[in-house]
């Protein structure tokens, strides 16, 4: 009987799969062909390494739909099967492996920039996702997993959009390079911050670089995880021999370094680029034969585990940008709120914003440099400015490296339209937990639905969230 992914996590370490695109490469599927295109073409060729996989000890396959987006699929002129191709890679993926184990739907990174640095905006890029995640919910995969990714803010996108169709698990897992940074320059403890907020059921790193170095940035997560973590590496580093990317890092060693990550914490482990069945063996038997298996199965008996409010904060609760993570005080005691971009104080940014224009927004942002606050409130509330439009846009205007970001409207959709668009974890201020001391009747009741409608967005983004009388607001 298939078990689901939490339950397989209280009984053992799961053992992932390995490659895909480089053993299909070895089984045939030449370059320049959409992947996903080919396996269907030949289904055997994904079919017969997946049964390996199994063999090899694999508790779960990715399906093969890595990047069966419709921004992707658009560069083979395949955006308008999204649905088609998307089940038929999970129906290859079920019929080779059976009901017993776990299918993940894969997905990744679309190719294309976010604005500022390109065209594509927030909501085009979730839509793109929910359409995938769609199809994939459809075809019966049990999990999601988004990996591969270097984008903090694109990795948030596709999350909240699986979570827009459906209630399955997401596993997360981000590129980094051997400095603990994404491409796009963020840090593994901001990316777990955000992402573990934000629901998903496990996060942790692939690609990039082999086990051997991934050891100091799984030392770097693991006293804040709240979320089972996962290590998926590289063969080894590549190489380039006579024009080809090699990997050669052999099965006992990659194994050995693998069994390393575990005694650190990985709860997940399996295999990227260059490994094979032969790998996931050697890994499966290591860790069979080992005491810390017989370790993770003591600590669930016993309810060990990292309490989900307490893990590596002591009291302290963490807001982050796409690139930096600061800790506060859980209840915000002495911290420094700027107030600056409270549109109803300042008029002649209201005047600005009501245009659509931003050259006093630049003015205030060097004010509040200069003030150097511990937040930024922004409040777009007014008549005159559209608020949605201010949050859709402003984060691609604001210097966040300052500060992390308090949002504060009195409309709903305004502040879940900032929440949704911060690439980070924000600070949502609850303007209606204080309007309930003195109201009575219907005053008293849409204070408090308004105050419970604030948390629930906070919890849907992952923000923290604050009645706006414990902040100590100045300008």
């Amino acid at each position: 009987m298939k078990k689901t992914l939490d339950q397989l996590l209280k009984e053992k370490i799961v053992i992932l799969d390995g490659a895909t695109g480089t053993n299909l490469q070895k089984r045939g599927m030449p370059g320049g062909v959409c992947p996903e295109q080919w396996i269907i073409e030949h289904p055997e060729a994904l079919a017969g390494l997946q049964k390996e996989y199994v063999l090899a000890g694999s508790d779960m396959v990715y399906a093969p739909t890595f990047s069966a987006n419709a921004i992707k699929l658009a560069e083979y002129g395949l955006e308008a099967q999204v649905g088609q191709i998307n089940r038929r890679l999970v129906e290859i993926s079920r019929d080779a492996v059976g009901e017993d184990i776990l299918v993940a739907g894969d997905m990744t990174m679309t190719g294309q920039q976010l604005e500022p640095m390109g065209t594509l905006t927030f909501e085009a890029l979730v839509h793109c996702y929910e359409q995938q995640a769609r199809a994939l919910a459809d075809a019966g995969v049990d999990v999601f997993i988004v990996e591969t990714m270097m984008s903090l803010q694109e990795t948030r996108a596709a999350v909240i959009a699986i979570h827009n169709v459906c209630e399955l698990p997401v596993m997360v897992t981000m590129t980094f390079d051997e400095s603990g940074h994404t491409l796009y320059g963020t840090d593994s403890l901001t990316a777990l911050t955000v992402l573990q907020n934000l629901g998903v059921a496990a996060f942790g790193m692939n690609c990039s670089c082999g086990p051997e170095h991934m050891a100091p940035m799984l030392d770097a997560i693991k006293p804040y995880a709240k979320v089972p973590l996962i290590v998926k590496a590289n063969a080894g580093l590549p190489k380039y021999v006579d024009g080809q990317t090699v990997f050669s890092m052999e099965p006992e060693n990659f194994a050995r370094e693998n069994g390393v990550l575990v005694q650190k914490g990985a709860d997940m482990v399996g295999g990227c680029c260059g490994t094979t069945p032969e790998h996931i063996r050697a890994l499966s038997e290591a860790l069979h034969e080992s005491d810390v298996q017989k370790r993770h199965v003591q600590d669930e008996q016993a309810g060990g585990g990292i309490s989900l409010d307490s893990a590596g904060l002591n009291g302290r609760t963490a807001l982050t940008n796409e690139r930096k993570t600061w800790f506060f005080d859980r209840a915000f005691e002495g911290v420094r709120v700027n107030t600056v971009l409270d549109v109803q104080k300042n008029d002649k940014l209201e005047a600005d914003l009501a245009g659509q224009e931003w050259d006093t927004f630049y003015d205030c942002m060097d004010d509040i440099a200069d003030d150097a606050p511990d937040v930024i409130l922004i409040c777009p509330d007014s008549d005159k400015v559209d608020g949605r439009w201010m949050m859709r846009h402003i984060f691609n205007e604001m210097d966040l490296s300052i500060a992390p970001v308090a949002i504060a409207s009195r409309s709903l959709d305004t502040l879940e339209c900032g929440l949704m668009h911060y690439p980070g974890r924000a600070l949502a201020v609850d303007l209606w937990a204080g309007d309930r001391n003195g109201c009575d009747g219907a005053d008293e009741a849409q204070a408090c639905a308004n105050s419970q409608a604030v948390q629930a967005l906070a919890r849907k983004y992952g923000a923290a969230c604050i009645p706006a009388e414990q902040l100590n607001l100045c300008v």
